[in-house]
């Protein structure tokens, strides 16, 4: 498969994501890579986002687990980086379009458990 070589720091990482509606719905926060001939040639699998990210890097250090915790409660599953399938990448410019509408997108994942149990709960927002 042929592919665009990248300069993931500068061409990816904290790169706003954008619905293919226009929309915002987060930053590419870390990735995942893969090695699948093992020549040394790194591939970007996914895209992940999210506070589940931060937690990925944090490991399993006090902040890390309590973040973890936090993420379970809030998002009523387990506390882990929103994954985006590269697949799903429609460009890579100032900003990373996405091919799927952002209801769709891990990466909205904490703003609709935002949405639907704080927003709605305040008077003449619901």
């Amino acid at each position: 498969m042929a592919g665009r070589v990248l300069y993931a720091g500068l061409q990816l990482l904290d790169r706003q994501l954008v619905d293919r509606s226009g929309r915002l719905c987060g930053k590419v926060d870390d990735l995942e890579l893969s090695e699948p001939d093992g020549n040394g040639d790194l591939y970007v699998v996914a895209i992940l986002c999210g506070p589940g990210a931060l937690a990925l890097r944090l490991g399993r250090t006090c902040l890390g687990n309590w973040l973890r915790r936090m993420l379970e409660v809030s998002s009523d599953g387990p506390g882990q980086a929103g994954r985006i399938p590269f697949q799903r990448v429609a460009d890579i410019a100032s900003h990373v379009r996405l091919s799927v509408d952002s209801e769709e997108s891990p990466a909205f994942a904490v703003e609709r458990w935002v949405r639907d149990h704080v927003i709605t709960h305040i008077p003449g927002c619901g």
